[in-house]
Formats: structure tokens, C-alpha cells, sequence
């Protein structure tokens, strides 16, 4: 496997942990509301999945740019 290939794996795989589990936090402490709307809701799971989807795209980039820009390539 391309060097470059496990680079963008290993980041984006650290951002969508940490959007795990900050939609984890956010459903534990229901924080806004957002707990409750999850449990209580018919489609709790897919909203739960969507966020943490769309919260790992921007972590996993975030994190890519940090890696870049530090060096760490």
C-alpha cells in the first residue's frame, strides 16, 4: 500500500474516532436536547450515524491539515 494511502487512512481514521466520540459525549450528557431527540426519536440511529458521518468528514480533514502542515508526512 502507498505510503501516501495509509498516511490519509491513519488520519482520517483518528478524525472519525474522535467524532464518535464526541456524538457519544453530546448523547451521554444529553447536551442541548440532542440525547433525548436521539432516544426518542424513530430514527434515532440514522440521525446518530449522519452526524457522526458528516462530523468524521470534517474532523478527518482537519486532522489530514494539521498532519500536513506540521511535517508529519
Amino acid at each position: 500500500m502507498p505510503a501516501l494511502f495509509r498516511f490519509l487512512v491513519r488520519h482520517a481514521i483518528v478524525g472519525f474516532s474522535g467524532a464518535a466520540l464526541l456524538v457519544v459525549a453530546l448523547v451521554a450528557t444529553d447536551t442541548a436536547g440532542f440525547g433525548r431527540v436521539i432516544r426518542e426519536s424513530d430514527s434515532g440511529l440514522l440521525a446518530a450515524c449522519l452526524v457522526v458521518y458528516f462530523l468524521g468528514l470534517t474532523f478527518s480533514s482537519v486532522q489530514i491539515g494539521i498532519a500536513l502542515m506540521t511535517g508529519q508526512a
